[in-house]
Order: C-alpha cells, then sequence, then structure tokens
C-alpha cells in the first residue's frame, strides 16, 4: 500500500485522533509493503498525538515481522510526534557512561521496535572522563528495553560525546 502526496487536514478533533489506523483481527498480523511518504498533515484548532495507530482491541500487529515500511518525506503541522521510518537521529551523551541506551521509538511508526541499525556515526569525537579519544567502535543492541524500543551501545570504557543513528522498525529485506 503507497500513500503519496495527499494533503490531510483535521479541523477541532481530540488528542488522540488518527489518520492512519490498522486494526488487525486476528494473531500473527504483520506490516509488509507500506510506503507513507510526501504527505503534508496537518491539524487546525488544536494538535493531535501523532498520525498513526495500532487499534489493539482485538489483536495487536507482529512488530517481530515488520519488514519494508517508507514512512518518510512527509510534514507535519499541529501534530506532536513526528513519525519516520528510517529515522536519523542524533543522540547526546553529555556524562561518561560504559551503556548508552537510546530511545527513538517515539519517531517510529505504529510503536514499532528498533528491528535494525542501518547506520551509526560519531558526530566529532567519543572521549573518556580524561579526556582521551576512544577509537573503538561499541556494541550495538537493538530491541532494548521493556517495549523494545530503544538501543543500547555498550563500550569498553565509560565516554562521553555525541552520534548519529539510523534507527528502522522494519528489515528491509
Amino acid at each position: 500500500l503507497s500513500i503519496t502526496g495527499n494533503i490531510f487536514t483535521a479541523n477541532d478533533v481530540a488528542t488522540y485522533f488518527r489518520w492512519i489506523v490498522i486494526k488487525p483481527h486476528g494473531p500473527g498480523h504483520f506490516l509488509q509493503g507500506l510506503s507513507v511518504t510526501g504527505n503534508t498533515f496537518k491539524a487546525l484548532n488544536g494538535p493531535i498525538g501523532r498520525v498513526e495507530a495500532v487499534d489493539g482491541s482485538i489483536a495487536g500487529l507482529d512488530m517481530g515481522r515488520a519488514r519494508l515500511i517508507a514512512f518518510h518525506s512527509n510534514t507535519f503541522n499541529g501534530v506532536d510526534q513526528e513519525t519516520i521510518n528510517p529515522a536519523t537521529l542524533e543522540f547526546t551523551q553529555a556524562d561518561p557512561a560504559q551503556t548508552w541506551t537510546l530511545d527513538p521509538g517515539a519517531y517510529l511508526p505504529f510503536d514499532g521496535w528498533t528491528r535494525t541499525v542501518a547506520a551509526l556515526s560519531p558526530e566529532g569525537e567519543l572521549t573518556t572522563a580524561g579526556a582521551q579519544v576512544l577509537r573503538e567502535w561499541p556494541a550495538v543492541t537493538p530491541q532494548d528495553g521493556p517495549g523494545r524500543d530503544r538501543v543500547r551501545l555498550g563500550f569498553s570504557v565509560p565516554v562521553r560525546g555525541t552520534v548519529q543513528m539510523t534507527v528502522r522498525m522494519d528489515k528491509p529485506f
């Protein structure tokens, strides 16, 4: 399913209003081949929380089987939380820590899991408490946390700095 190039407008709706709602009618349902790109979402006279949701009143989605989901290049006006997949975000760890927990989950559509970390790059240098530059790469653990919507980075020593991470709620192939 492709939803492309539309203008979605809502006026005077409740904050829980969503334009795209998926309602599974049995166990084992999952998303595959969904593309939501190049659209404009605009809520007038009061914001809404986000543009998409899963109605789990009958059954939930199997997020561990999501494949080929494109949710990008959209414009959001009057929407509290933008939805992006894949999402490229910047995270800063101010105090040196051996384990960083990054939380990109709010950006992923349909409360998706952080299934794939497609890219991770330091922004500048990662440094120890003694200001030494770390030249090694961390272990990357997606699907971390109780909602499987976080990414954990494990370093050999406590470090601080900034990273750019691209995360997906699906497997691209």
